[in-house]
């Protein structure tokens, strides 16, 4: 994957990183064991409210593109076999991630367990096969009143 020539903002709050899988793929994630992943396009929900702030998206980067090799979240394991196709962020310090990974749930296809091992939600990583319905599920689901949201489209492997 080349480097997206990215700039995340500064602040923190809760973000939506977008991402396609070319093709159908078996990967083993942690704990969780061997999970199908069909094709498409993919969001995936977390938090930026901690000390490192909206960073942690230039991290996610660096895990898809193999810079980091560490596997920390479940998302990591996906994360190499995905290109970024960009990030919807919400800067606040609500803990709004259940309430916005929830939203796009009820849209889409969400792979059951992934990224909700700390909260009782279904799953914060969600599956659609269209980018363009993805990206506005999700951009929808990030329009809290009241909050800046932001979405950066990337710019590689269109």
């Amino acid at each position: 994957m080349n480097d997206p020539d990215i700039t995340i903002p500064k602040g923190r709050g809760i973000y939506s990183l977008l991402l396609e899988l070319k093709k159908d793929m078996c990967i083993t994630v942690g704990a969780l064991g061997e999970i199908k992943f069909p094709a498409g396009y993919y969001s995936y929900t977390g938090s930026a409210r901690g000390g490192g702030g909206f960073g942690r998206i230039r991290r996610h980067l660096d895990v898809a593109a193999g810079r980091n090799p560490t596997r920390r979240w479940h998302i990591d394991y996906l994360l190499p076999h995905t290109i970024p196709k960009g990030v919807v962020m919400t800067t606040t310090d609500q803990d709004l991630e259940c309430q916005i990974s929830e939203t796009i749930g009820s849209h889409t296809e969400t792979i059951h367990r992934f990224g909700s091992s700390d909260c009782s939600c279904t799953g914060h990583l969600h599956l659609e096969r269209e980018i363009e319905k993805l990206v506005r599920i999700v951009t929808n689901a990030h329009d809290i009143k009241g909050l800046f949201k932001n979405f950066i489209p990337f710019n590689i492997h269109v």
